[in-house]
């Protein structure tokens, strides 16, 4: 299997799997739009695979695909600073409503 088809398996597989997880509601809109946008830029590298070339070697990559393989480590990092994000919202509001609870069952008693 060459690059091109790879990319377009790749692309189609991820637009799947996000409206898959969006129909079962296991994904939230806002973190569906995130993969719907990177699965259209996949699948564009994959419709024109000489931009994918072009791009890499006007940046300084000798390979297409270590050009791909650097974007996904970017992306991906992206995803785990935007979680790490909601995590730490989560647990600042979880310590809230616990300190919350703590004072009405003090009052009730």
């Amino acid at each position: 299997m060459n690059l091109d088809r790879a990319i377009l398996v790749a692309g189609l597989t991820l637009f799947f799997v996000t409206f898959e997880l969006l129909r079962r509601r296991t994904l939230r809109e806002k973190y569906a739009a995130i993969w719907i946008v990177f699965g259209t830029v996949v699948l564009v590298f994959a419709k024109w695979p000489e931009l994918l070339g072009s791009i890499s070697k006007s940046i300084g990559f000798e390979v297409g695909s270590n050009f791909l393989f650097a974007l996904l480590i970017l992306f991906l990092i992206f995803v785990v600073m935007q979680l790490s994000s909601e995590v730490g919202k989560l647990e600042s509001e979880t310590q809230k409503l616990a300190e919350e609870i703590a004072i009405n069952s003090k009052q009730e008693m």
